[in-house]
């Protein structure tokens, strides 16, 4: 496959010079432990003799590659914007303004936990910007990004087998600008924090896609840790909390039972005990209106159920946690189980 594809490529990019390896990288959905009609896609993958008429760079031919990403997801998945850096410490503290563009697609089996280095496929990423950025500081923001946008996103807790996000950068806007030289870690680490930042938020916004078109979801949840000595211990405390089949039920239902969330904060190897005298849990609307406090300093609170009733009436909202131990926090992104979900999964092969 990787090969017919660079056959078919290199009469528009043709390969480079330095390396004899191929330059197509593979992804794959699908039914697990079911092969991939290869004999149909080498067939697709034929000269046509009309390649540079369909290739394309514009608003359709994105939207046309994300509705092909797409399975038992409702929506394409794009997101494009401009990446505004800067950094005090060149071009005179003048910024630079560089594009970025991504596609995704997953709706189920969606509980990523990707490692960096290599490409780990029911959810899938891609994303493209020509910010001019060294290969090692490319792939550091890249794991960053990743840990704090696709790994921090379930809608069902199950991990695909080979979940893949990959990101290209082919410093193609330096051209635009007056730097000569690649954005480096080391050399430059207020222009890569400011990348590096700019991507987490923009790579959010596509993980939170997903969620937002997780199979039979009804509601969107922010899960928020605050208050950990670690960024590791509020991940793992809000990764629990979003698989939780208690938990989400109970959103689905719009019971306001703060009970489940304690119990699986409360489950959770920390690198230090928790004191359950400094937990809070609250509901935050995201209308603006007061945040509902359910348990404060370990003590519960005398909910009003009506109120709560509203706030989880909504389809998006947040439930936050403080645990009192530190200052370091993490979010997580999450639905809640429905009867659909049940009936998209009970049937999936059919």
């Amino acid at each position: 496959m990787a090969r017919a594809t660079d056959a078919l490529l290199h009469p528009i990019a043709p390969p480079s010079a330095s390396t004899s390896s191929s330059e197509t990288l593979v992804m794959s959905t699908g039914v697990i432990g079911q092969t991939l009609p290869i004999a149909n896609i080498l067939s697709a993958l034929q000269p046509r003799g009309v390649l540079s008429h369909e290739l394309g760079h514009g608003f359709s031919s994105w939207e046309s590659t994300a509705r092909a990403f797409t399975t038992t997801d409702t929506f394409p998945k794009l997101r494009a914007r401009l990446l505004n850096l800067r950094s005090d410490h060149h071009n005179n503290g003048r910024g630079e303004t560089y594009r970025i563009a991504g596609i995704d697609k997953g709706a189920g089996m969606i509980h990523p936990d990707m490692i960096g280095g290599f490409p780990h496929a029911t959810l899938l990423g891609c994303v493209a910007t020509d910010a001019p950025i060294a290969p090692d500081a490319l792939q550091a923001a890249l794991d960053y990004a990743v840990q704090r946008s696709f790994n921090a996103i379930s809608v069902d807790g199950d991990m695909s087998t080979n979940d893949t996000v990959v990101l290209f950068a082919n410093g193609a806007g330096a051209e635009n600008e007056t730097r000569n030289r690649e954005i480096d870690e080391k050399s430059d680490p207020e222009m890569f924090i400011s990348f590096r930042d700019g991507l987490t938020e923009f790579m959010q916004e596509l993980a939170q896609l997903v969620v937002r078109d997780g199979e039979g979801a009804t509601k969107f949840v922010t899960i928020s840790v605050d208050g950990a000595l670690s960024y590791q211990d509020a991940h793992k405390i809000a990764s629990k909390i979003s698989t939780s089949a208690l938990v989400k039920t109970a959103l689905y239902g719009e019971d306001a039972n703060w009970g489940r969330v304690l119990a699986a904060t409360g489950s959770v190897p920390l690198s230090a005990p928790l004191d359950p005298s400094r937990v809070s849990v609250s509901f935050v609307p995201t209308d603006g209106s007061p945040v509902l406090p359910l348990l404060v300093n370990g003590e519960p609170e005398s909910v009003d159920e009506v109120r709560a009733k509203e706030i989880l009436s909504a389809e998006d909202l947040e439930i936050r946690i403080e645990l009192g131990l530190g200052s370091e926090s993490a979010k997580y992104w999450t639905c809640d189980f429905s009867y659909e979900y049940v009936q998209i999964n009970g049937d999936y092969r059919s």
